[in-house]
């Protein structure tokens, strides 16, 4: 039975069938077999914690949002909420996605607390203006 020849110098890997003693390759030892190193780790990869892959996205901020109540609602309120708003992309940044998303949801919160505070404020002073018969 004849087996299929591959290219010269290559070898298979697999048994041919012999029919005499075993001789050397007239072209010598066969080339040495590339093998990539590879690092067990990538070091330009920020590590993410348990349950995010590496294309996971950062949470919303809420940024402008919290500064737009900071300026025309509730100060005070506004205030936090752009502080926590600021420290969700520092977070992300630095691989911490979870406090990033818990900074998130803080600053949505402080968000929303400011203009219900801005909005009941001015609903009150219209109101208060209106039985009161402004001057």
């Amino acid at each position: 039975m004849a087996y299929p020849q591959g290219p010269p110098g290559e070898d298979w890997g697999g048994k041919t069938p012999s029919t005499g003693p075993s001789r050397p390759s007239p072209d010598g030892p066969p080339p040495p077999q590339y093998q990539p190193q590879y690092p067990s780790q990538p070091q330009h990869q920020p590590q993410y914690g348990p349950g995010y892959q590496q294309y996971a996205r950062p949470p919303q901020t809420y940024l402008i949002p919290a500064i737009l109540v900071t300026l025309f609602c509730f100060l005070p309120t506004g205030i936090a909420a752009v502080v926590f708003a600021t420290q969700v992309n520092a977070k992300a940044g630095a691989g911490d996605l979870a406090g990033a998303e818990q900074a998130s949801r803080k600053a949505k919160l402080w968000t929303f607390l400011s203009l219900g505070i801005g909005l009941v404020g001015g609903l009150a002073v219209v109101l208060s203006n209106a039985a009161g018969g402004g001057y």
